[in-house]
């Protein structure tokens, strides 16, 4: 049960060191384990309007650091989509793998687990075309970001977790506005479309180095 609740809440990032770029799965800061590579749809990146595949690896600097590589060149941003499968939630908050669960269950409704994660590395700042991402003003220590599903904006929440803790805020279709910290910040948004037989939980994650 704890490890369907840990696919259903976490999240994945992507961080940059050194010139390199990590995937990372959990919370941050917390990591908890690696996202499962299969799981992964499409990994690309952005460089002056084309777009070109990333290559998804481990070795021991990623492994050490607690995730997966992502080797590029130039960019202008890089992002991740991934698939985690259907899941059969219950009325008493289980979450089963799979679409078809055996009659003594009574279902709520059913789930697929979809995510998306990006980071740019330039002031390039263009939507990635991603079905749920978080778009910023700018990069700088004040940004104001909206949440868009398919490009266009939509009200939700919107977290925000870096070195002085882990914060909340309500945005409108406008978007809010943040007050980044020193080093990694990790934006978040979840989503539900509920127009289809299978609801789609949406999770997408963008990464600002400051």
């Amino acid at each position: 049960m704890d490890d369907i609740i840990k696919i259903v809440n976490h999240e994945a990032w992507i961080e940059i060191w050194n010139d390199r770029a990590y995937l990372k799965w959990g919370h941050y800061p917390e990591v908890d384990g690696k996202l499962d590579p299969l799981s992964i749809t499409r990994a690309f990146a952005v460089a002056k309007g084309i777009v070109k595949p990333l290559i998804v690896g481990m070795d021991k600097d990623s492994s050490a650091k607690g995730g997966l590589f992502l080797e590029f060149d130039d960019a202008d941003a890089i992002a991740v989509e991934y698939d985690r499968g259907i899941y059969t939630l219950t009325e008493d908050g289980k979450w089963i793998f799979g679409r078809s669960v055996p009659p003594k269950y009574s279902v709520k409704d059913v789930r697929r687990i979809l995510g998306f994660a990006k980071v740019y590395l330039s002031d390039n700042i263009i939507p990635l075309g991603l079905e749920l991402e978080l778009m910023p003003d700018r990069i700088g220590d004040e940004i104001a970001v909206q949440i868009l599903f398919r490009g266009k904006p939509v009200a939700g929440k919107v977290k925000l977790r870096n070195s002085d803790g882990s914060f909340e805020f309500d945005a409108d279709e406008k978007g809010t506005k943040l007050k980044l910290a020193k080093g990694v910040n990790v934006i978040s948004a979840r989503y539900v479309d509920e127009f289809c037989s299978v609801k789609r939980s949406m999770v997408t994650t963008l990464t600002i180095l400051r």
